[in-house]
C-alpha cells in the first residue's frame, strides 16, 4: 500500500502519515508579544533555553522586560573574581536588547558577592522594580551598598542576610520592603524622599541602637511586623510621617514609641500585638503601657482595629472598661453587642460603627 504523504487539509488541522489528525500547534500561532509575556513568568534560564526551538525563538528572550534568576548554591565557591555563579546573569545582561527597559528583576541568590554585584548592575541597567532574596544558605549579614543612584528604581525588596544602612538619594523610590534584614542606621530611609510605602518584616537593629526613626513626608502606608520564631522588639520607634494614612503593627511592640508630629491624615490602624512574658528587657506590664501609649497617639484615626490577641491583654486595663483613651473614639465590638475578645475590637472615631 502506498504511504500517504504528510500534509495539511483545511485551516487549523494537520494530518500525518496515514491521515491521522495531529493536534494544532497553537503556540506557533501566538503573537510575539504574548510569547514574551509568557516567558516573563518563568525562570530566565528556561526562557533562554527556548531559543533552540526554532529561528523565531532565537531572539525572543532578549526582548523580555521581566527577568527571574535563581542562583543555585555552589558547594565549593571560587574566589569572588572567579565566581561563576554570576556568569549567566552577566551574559544575559550583556546579550539582551538594551533598548528594552527591565521593568522587574527578581533573583534568589546564595552568596553575598552575587547579591552585591546584582544590586549594583541592576541600578546601572535602570531597573524599576528590583527584588533580591538571599534568605537561603547565607548565615551572616553582609552590607549592601551602592555608589550611584537611580531615578528609575521605584520599588525595592530585599530579603535575607543583608545589612541595610546609608544609601545615596533615590528620588524615584516609592515602595520599599525589607524582610529579615538588619538595619544598621537609625535614619535608614532618609535618602528616599518620595517614599510612599514601607514594609519592615522581621527586621532587627544593632544591639546598641537607640531605635528606628522613620522620616518620610510622603509616606502613606507603614507596616511593621516582627513575628519570626525569635522576634526582637525595636528599641524605639519614632514616626515623622505627616501624611501617613495606614499603619499596621504586628508582633512585638516597640520598647519606646513617639510620633514627632500629629498624624492628621491617619485613617486606618491595625494592631496585632505579640506579647513576650519572658523578655527581661521589656517587662509584661511595660508592654501593656507601651501599647496603650501607641493607641493613644492615633487620635485622628478613623478606625483602629485590634486583633483578639491584642484585646486579650487589654481586657484587664481600664481603658476598655467604658473609658475613652482617644478623643472622639468609640468602642465597637465585632460580631456581638457585648464585649467578646475572641472576636476582636474595632475603635471608630465618628461613632457610627464599623459598618
Amino acid at each position: 500500500m502506498k504511504r500517504m504523504a504528510r500534509g495539511s487539509y483545511g485551516y487549523g488541522h494537520t494530518y500525518g502519515y496515514g491521515g491521522e489528525q495531529q493536534p494544532e500547534d497553537r503556540l506557533t500561532s501566538l503573537s510575539d508579544d504574548l510569547l514574551i509575556s509568557i516567558l516573563s513568568h518563568i525562570d530566565t534560564k528556561q526562557a533562554v533555553q527556548s531559543s533552540i526551538l526554532s529561528k523565531r525563538w532565537v531572539n525572543l528572550w532578549t526582548l523580555l522586560p521581566v527577568l527571574n534568576f535563581t542562583c543555585e548554591q555552589d558547594q565549593n565557591p571560587p574566589n569572588p573574581p572567579d565566581n561563576d555563579g554570576y556568569m549567566f546573569i552577566h551574559n544575559v545582561f550583556a546579550r539582551r536588547n538594551a533598548s528594552i527597559l527591565i521593568e522587574k528583576l527578581s533573583a534568589n541568590v546564595s552568596d553575598h558577592y552575587t547579591m552585591f554585584r546584582l544590586f549594583n548592575d541592576a541600578l546601572s541597567l535602570r531597573v524599576s522594580d528590583l527584588r533580591i532574596d538571599c534568605s537561603e544558605n547565607i548565615v551572616k549579614h553582609y552590607p549592601i551598598s551602592c555608589v550611584d543612584s537611580s531615578d528609575l528604581l521605584m520599588s525595592l525588596s530585599l530579603k535575607g542576610m543583608v545589612e541595610f544602612g546609608y544609601f545615596p538619594r533615590f528620588d524615584g523610590l516609592v515602595k520599599l520592603r525589607l524582610e529579615r534584614v538588619k538595619i544598621v542606621e537609625n535614619e535608614a530611609f532618609a535618602s528616599f524622599v518620595n517614599l510612599e510605602e514601607l514594609f519592615l518584616v522581621n527586621c532587627k537593629m544593632e544591639v546598641d541602637s537607640s531605635g528606628l526613626e522613620v522620616v518620610a513626608d510622603k509616606l502613606w502606608r507603614l507596616t511593621i511586623s516582627s513575628c519570626f520564631h525569635t522576634p526582637v522588639a525595636y528599641p524605639g520607634l519614632v514616626l515623622s510621617t505627616p501624611n501617613l494614612v495606614v499603619f499596621e503593627l504586628e508582633g512585638l511592640i516597640p520598647m519606646e514609641f513617639e510620633a514627632v508630629e500629629e498624624l492628621p491624615a491617619l485613617h486606618t490602624v491595625h494592631i496585632d500585638a505579640l506579647f513576650s512574658y519572658g523578655a527581661p528587657e521589656l517587662p509584661f506590664e511595660q508592654q501593656k503601657i507601651n501599647l496603650i501609649k501607641i493607641i493613644g497617639s492615633f487620635k485622628y484615626a478613623a478606625c483602629v482595629h485590634l486583633t483578639p490577641s491584642t484585646v486579650e491583654v487589654l481586657i484587664y486595663v481600664y481603658v476598655l472598661q467604658g473609658h475613652s483613651f482617644c478623643t472622639g473614639v468609640h468602642v465597637w465590638f465585632l460580631g456581638r453587642d457585648e464585649f467578646n475578645y475572641k472576636k476582636g475590637v474595632v475603635l471608630v472615631r465618628d461613632g457610627t460603627g464599623p459598618g
